[in-house]
Parts: structure tokens; C-alpha cells; sequence
């Protein structure tokens, strides 16, 4: 129970639990040992497709233990810069829809 503390304490707090805590078990089911390198970016992208950048950024940030503003910033370089590959969305959509992609995109 500390270890969570500590994460809240570092991160900033998910401010509107209720509208990001289906985004959050979205990605801890897709992700149960934390946001493999290849996926962060696809996920970045895929997901501000649906979320604005802040909420994105912010549940993003807690669950990976990641500072807001270099995920804030990841979100922008995704949509500009380093856009994933068609096969590196496909192959995140696959993992996403076994955890309920399908019931969270119809949520929001």
C-alpha cells in the first residue's frame, strides 16, 4: 500500500477518476507489467485519437510512472513527429480488444 502512496505522491493525481479510471484498467489489463517500449508510443497515438491530450497524458503518467510533462510531450510528438506505423497500431488494437477496447471506445 506504501509503494502506491509513493506513486501518487510523485505523479499527479488522476483529477476525474471516474472518467479515467476505464482508461486506466484498459491499459493495466493490456499492460499488467507496465507499457512495453514498443506499445507507448502506438498507444499515445491511438489513444488521443479518443481522450484530450491532458487526460491522456495524465492516466498515461500515473499508471507508467512516468513524469506528466515528458508523456504531455510524448502525446504531441506522436501526433507531429514520430507517428507509429499502421502494423504498430494494428498490432496494439490486437492486444487492446482482448482487455475491452470495443466497450471503451463506446463509453466515450
Amino acid at each position: 500500500m506504501l509503494t502506491n502512496l509513493i506513486v501518487i505522491v510523485a505523479h499527479p493525481m488522476i483529477t476525474d477518476k471516474e472518467n479515467l479510471q476505464s482508461t486506466y484498467k484498459l491499459i493495466q489489463c493490456a499492460f499488467p507489467k507496465g507499457i512495453e517500449s514498443q506499445y507507448y508510443l502506438p498507444l499515445l497515438s491511438l489513444l488521443s485519437e479518443e481522450m484530450s491530450d491532458r487526460n491522456l497524458a495524465e492516466v498515461v503518467a500515473y499508471y507508467s510512472v512516468k513524469d506528466y510533462s515528458v508523456v504531455f510531450n510524448d502525446v504531441y510528438r506522436v501526433q507531429s513527429v514520430d507517428i507509429p506505423t499502421s502494423e504498430a497500431i494494428a498490432n496494439l488494437k490486437e492486444r487492446l480488444l482482448i482487455c475491452g477496447y470495443e466497450q471503451w471506445l463506446e463509453e466515450g
